[in-house]
């Protein structure tokens, strides 16, 4: 009698476990739309459970982006100020890149000994000090040394930012890197938009010898700004623009200051409840461990493909950072310049044109990412951006063409790093180490690509601009297909959840039935 109620009980307990699996699979809406609802209601979750931080790093990549963007438009002003050649001017964009690149590569580092938030204050207060001293540099290797400064803590921020965001978010993170990167784009729009009100807009380097030519001859038969170097200096009033973008950065600063304030206060209170987000990071990096990944996450790997994956991406991180570095910094040259012949104040806005078609992008790419895989994303970006190129360099003598060329690279570069960053977090574990190195490639490519066009541009001409963003867009083709075929090997099927599911719902009535 006994064993009969048992087996009674058993049986109605694997039917009620079987309900519960069918319940919750059904609840998580596999069929239809219902999954894409579940979706963003758990994005809609994670955001408002870590909005503090979320806004902040928005806001930190804000100030990041206008860092990133001012140096383009206002070379010339700064070449007056300074007394430098245009072709030398060149340099500066070495000399923050670079430093850029030493910063993502310390920030691994770093991050083992300070806190993210420290080093988000200490980055974001250095580069509005730096930003508002460059008024004071009236030679190139002071503003040289005031961009390294503002390029190392550039980097620290890069890296700490991204490491946060997959800190907190995990798997999930694809849409929320887009928005921060969204919140660079921006920042890069609204930096030369803010410069382009007072820039004087005139090469002096004739002004500093007699055999240079200008770099941007008049071809409008205009009266130019400035006679001599002296009156340039005197007429062009870049140094507002300057303080403006520094005092615009200030509230950045303070809202990194509340996320550490917020975060002794919760450790002060008694019975605070536990900081989610550093649980999570200790989640996040105790997962480099083997046993601590569940079952359903364990795809076989060896060191050798998960090298090729980070390796693979940092590639794709270096062709694209490097072309943004390289197309941002340059097309007011080339649009000048180049077969087109744009006047220089059409030039300016130009470059605006750019960075918000970039800034569109990214936040185009935050309601995409939700609905659309990280592999996909990656190659619709890929192959815009070639055709685009493509466009500009057959139909180079067009100026409808230029700017329709210029808004699909701003549109599909725009979320490359953080698409590529999502499909490797898909493909291989990214730890904080591994997000430095990512880093640092883009870093590497922000910092030579500028060098290697402006060294090309003034060596084989303006057209010489596009063939290599032409270049740069073939091998990440290649570098794209290599990285989708060793994903194929690490990615179990998209179909895999829902089969596990079903396969517990299976073993539940096989239960149920014995």
């Amino acid at each position: 009698m006994q064993r009969m109620e048992s087996e009674s009980v058993s049986e109605e307990g694997g039917k009620t476990e079987s309900n519960i699996d069918l319940s919750s699979t059904l609840k998580s809406g596999v069929f239809g739309s219902g999954i894409m609802q579940t979706k963003q209601e758990r994005y809609r979750e994670l955001f408002w459970e870590h909005k503090h931080t979320t806004i902040t790093m928005c806001f930190v990549f804000w100030s990041f982006g206008t860092c990133v963007a001012f140096l383009g438009p206002t070379l010339l002003d700064l070449g007056c100020k300074t007394g430098t050649i245009f072709p030398t001017m060149s340099w500066i964009f070495f000399s923050q890149s670079f430093f850029i690149l030493l910063g993502s590569a310390c920030a691994g580092f770093m991050l083992k000994r300070f806190s993210r938030e420290m080093m988000l204050i200490v980055g974001t207060s250095m580069m509005t000090i730096t930003m508002a001293s460059i008024p004071l540099c009236n030679a190139l290797w002071a503003l040289a040394i005031v961009l390294a400064i503002m390029g190392f803590f550039m980097g620290t921020i890069d890296t700490v930012a991204n490491v946060s965001m997959i800190c907190i978010y995990g798997k999930d993170v694809s849409p929320f890197l887009q928005a921060i990167h969204f919140f660079y784009g921006v920042g890069a729009f609204l930096s030369p938009m803010i410069a382009q009100p007072f820039l004087l807009n005139e090469d002096c380097s004739p002004f500093l010898s007699n055999d240079t030519t200008p770099f941007f001859p008049d071809y409008s038969n205009e009266t130019l700004p400035a006679a001599t170097l002296e009156e340039a200096r005197e007429m062009t009033q870049i140094d507002y623009a300057f303080l403006i973008m520094a005092l615009t950065m200030v509230p950045v600063v303070i809202l990194t200051f509340t996320l550490m304030g917020r975060k002794h206060c919760l450790r002060l209170l008694g019975g605070a409840p536990p900081n989610r987000e550093e649980k999570s990071t200790k989640e996040y990096e105790s997962v480099e461990e083997p046993e601590s990944r569940s079952i359903s996450d364990q795809v076989p790997k060896n060191m050798a493909q998960i090298v090729v994956v980070t390796v693979l991406s940092a590639i794709l991180m270096f062709l694209y950072d490097g072309l943004q570095a390289a197309y941002g910094g340059y097309i007011y040259s080339y649009a000048v310049k180049g077969p087109v012949k744009f006047h220089k104040s059409d030039a300016a806005y130009l470059n605006a044109l750019f960075w918000g078609m970039f800034a569109a992008g990214r936040l185009l790419s935050i309601a995409l990412a939700t609905k659309l895989s990280s592999s996909f994303m990656l190659f619709c970006n890929i192959m815009g951006c070639t055709v685009g190129l493509l466009l500009m360099l057959v139909l180079r003598y067009s100026h409808v063409m230029l700017i329709i060329g210029t808004c699909l690279l701003g549109v599909f570069m725009s979320s490359v790093f953080p698409t590529a960053l999502s499909l490797a977090e898909q493909y291989i574990h990214v730890t904080p180490s591994t997000t430095s190195f990512l880093v640092f490639g883009a870093a590497v490519g922000e910092m030579s690509m500028p060098v290697i066009v402006g060294h090309e541009f003034d060596r084989a001409g303006p057209t010489s601009f596009l063939v290599i963003g032409m270049v740069l867009c073939f091998v990440s083709i290649i570098a794209y297909m290599t990285l989708w075929l060793v994903g194929l090997t690490l990615l179990k099927p998209d179909g895999n959840w829902f089969c596990n599911r079903k396969s517990n719902q299976e073993k539940a009535e096989a239960n149920a039935k014995f």
